[in-house]
């Protein structure tokens, strides 16, 4: 097993065993909504096939808010990491339709990557994933999950 699967597994462990009592809290709070309490999107994943990705609808309630801030609604995702269909970091999980070409198709998508920090526009998106993914390192990967999002040029003071 790589390098990149393994810090997967270990993150995504940890982050569901710290995350479990918001997970549980989420849960009662979505027990009562009439429409299920999952919404699923469709990606293309690794070589371009279709990937299911689940996170909990929005959240009821005066805690709602409170849990959405800190990202409980996206929780589900950490399972389709454990599974290996999507990955911490990586490149873009595009809509069907979307073009897929390029190094990018040969990884699992992430939930965070160079596209989604600093692309301005959807070719540079697919420049910086393709790039991304031609000079994987386990280092840029930390680097791409601790360093803050660069801020756009218009909101520099």
């Amino acid at each position: 097993m790589g390098a990149k699967r393994v810090f997967d597994l270990v993150l995504a462990l940890a982050m569901l065993a710290a995350l479990l009592p918001f997970l549980v809290l989420a849960w009662l709070l979505l027990l009562t909504d009439e429409h299920g309490w999952l919404e699923r999107r469709v990606r293309l994943g690794r070589d371009g096939r279709r990937l299911r990705l689940w996170r909990f609808r929005p959240l009821p309630g005066p805690l709602g808010p409170a849990l959405e801030r800190i990202g409980v609604r996206e929780v589900p995702l950490l399972f389709s990491v454990l599974t290996g269909r999507l990955s911490f970091v990586g490149p873009r999980a595009l809509p069907p339709g979307g073009l897929y070409t390029g190094p990018r198709r040969l990884m699992a998508p992430g939930l965070i990557g160079p596209a989604q920090r600093w692309a301005t526009d959807p070719d540079s998106a697919c420049k910086l994933d393709d790039a991304y993914v031609e000079a994987w390192s386990l280092l840029g990967d930390l680097r791409l999950l601790t360093f803050p999002r660069r801020r756009p040029a218009t909101a520099r003071r």
